[in-house]
């Protein structure tokens, strides 16, 4: 599983996020990558699963239970450590399975998952300031098929990229080799005099293919949105919004294609303990609403 883009944004070190916030939109990525909690949050409010139940909404009918269902558990520095995706609970279950292995300075060392093939897993090493400088693919070997105590071989290599970093005054470049030695991809990232991220560009040189995102700012140092454009659909620009309350929780995100909104999502809160309660997706279209409802277990 290739994450370059998500583990640069994840470990940058001039990522901000508002204190308190549990929800991680880190550059604006709130559920569109994990992890979706900040550890620091999840670690103080004692959190040792999230749970969660989806279902449907159409325009005219009952809302529908999607038939899935999801866990993620943490540990007690609140770092997620598995997740697993149901599909069809209590009858032929499809689970998808991630696992989160962190070295001794909180570095994500190995992520785990599964997929129609099998196990595969990816392997990050890490330079003395926390960037990462390779990613190994491997296939793996389950010895033990009961995934709640498994345990894993890597088997064989698959693939590997290493990555190397360049820095100027207000800019970063991050470039990935492929296993050949070639460089194929670059990310630069743009910061002003605040040291708050204002651009990213990610550029394939085979193709000379770029994809840039502007990040915009509130006055607490929050995404207040961003602007995505490709130049492979270069009269197509999409732009995301977020509002926040405040305790400085996300409570609502607007997804617009060329200033037409497309979707829109607001997170409700559990008013007693200030986790997430709910997720409601409306796609705009078709008047569709998309339910996910939190269940959150708490170390003793």
């Amino acid at each position: 599983m290739r994450l370059p883009f998500q583990i640069l944004a994840f470990f940058l070190v001039f990522s901000f996020t508002a204190k308190g916030q549990l929800i991680n939109n880190n550059l604006g990525k709130a559920f569109d990558e994990q992890p979706f909690f900040l550890s620091k949050e999840v670690k103080l409010k004692k959190i040792k699963e999230i749970r969660c139940a989806y279902f449907i909404k159409k325009t005219g009918d009952i809302m529908r239970d999607m038939e899935k269902q999801s866990v993620y558990y943490y540990n007690e520095k609140g770092y997620l450590t598995n997740v697993f995706e149901i599909q069809d609970p209590g009858k032929n279950a499809d689970t998808a399975y991630f696992e989160y292995i962190y070295s001794p300075k909180g570095h994500l060392r190995t992520l785990r998952k599964n997929n129609y093939a099998g196990f595969t897993s990816t392997n990050y090493s890490y330079d003395t300031t926390g960037q990462i400088i390779k990613e190994e693919y491997y296939r793996d070997k389950v010895l033990n098929r009961d995934l709640t105590n498994a345990l894993f071989v890597q088997d064989s290599l698959m693939d590997y990229e290493t990555i190397r970093y360049k820095t100027y005054p207000n800019q970063k470049k991050k470039i990935v080799y492929n296993s050949y030695g070639n460089p194929y991809l670059d990310f630069i990232t743009y910061t002003n005099a605040k040291g708050q991220i204002i651009e990213i560009d990610k550029k394939l040189k085979m193709t000379s293919e770029i994809n840039e995102t502007k990040y915009y700012y509130n006055t607490l140092n929050q995404i207040d949105s961003l602007v995505n454009f490709s130049s492979l659909s270069p009269n197509e620009t999409e732009s995301i919004h977020f509002k926040y309350d405040a305790k400085q929780n996300l409570t609502s995100k607007k997804s617009y294609t060329n200033k037409k909104l497309i979707y829109s999502t607001e997170y409700l809160y559990n008013k007693k303990t200030g986790v997430l309660s709910s997720i409601i997706l409306q796609e705009v279209a078709t008047n569709i609403l998309s339910i996910t409802r939190f269940e959150t277990i708490y170390y003793d």
